[in-house]
């Protein structure tokens, strides 16, 4: 029962000590805007780790503070903060994350050209 995607979308864990942990698995595409979110992170300071990731651990690290902020990122939303985690026998709750709405500012940022691209991820089309 290991949490993988969210509707098509990547789900990205950030535990109070920075870290950042994105389920790793062969059924999971790796997607541009989840790489983007990783290396803007990983940028900031924060350590990024693949693996696996259950339901159980993530309703166990909001219960105890461990996990302070849990989002999807994809081609379309770009970032998305989950706030609710609703099962069959529970509704856990969480506040929104201050860390996702940034990274999503700093990305949407680059892809508008108001940011310098230091990755070089754009490429300009003339037409």
């Amino acid at each position: 029962r290991n949490v993988e995607e969210l509707g098509g979308m990547n789900v990205v864990f950030v535990y109070k000590d920075g870290t950042i942990v994105t389920p790793q698995s062969d059924s999971i595409l790796e997607g541009i805007t989840r790489d983007s979110i990783l290396q803007l992170a990983a940028d900031r300071g924060h350590r990024v780790e693949g693996r696996a990731v259950s339901i159980d651990e993530w309703r166990e690290g909001v219960a105890s503070g461990d996990i302070v902020e849990v989002f999807a990122c994809g081609t379309a939303a770009v970032v998305a903060p989950i706030g609710v985690l609703k099962g069959k026998d529970f509704i856990d709750e969480q506040p929104l994350g201050e860390l996702a709405l940034s990274l999503r500012e700093e990305l949407t940022d680059i892809q508008y050209g108001r940011r310098e691209d230091t990755h070089d991820w754009l490429l300009r089309l003339d037409a």
